[in-house]
């Protein structure tokens, strides 16, 4: 198949359209307003889920659970706790 018969193809199937999204496309996670910092690197919620940020380079910001915050003084997670807090 020729480039150009791929491009129409896409064209015609709206793949090509410069405002559609790729399949997975990343959402920023939304963190609830009720949360306990402990400095800028963790966060504890109102149900006791302990979180560390995260961010890789070119990627928004990332809570992930702690399972053993012991360093912030907080109990291990407990199985209700989200492994990560999303939008």
């Amino acid at each position: 198949m020729t480039l150009l018969k791929i491009a129409l193809i896409a064209s015609a199937l709206g793949l090509a359209a410069p405002e559609a999204q790729a399949a997975g496309t990343y959402k920023a996670p939304q963190v609830p307003a009720s949360v306990q910092q402990h400095g800028s690197q963790w966060i504890t919620t109102a149900d006791g889920c302990s979180y560390s940020r995260t961010q890789a380079p070119g990627y928004p910001v990332q809570w992930v659970l702690i399972l053993n915050p012991h360093h912030i003084g907080k109990p291990n997670a407990h199985a209700k706790c989200p492994p990560m807090l999303g939008g």
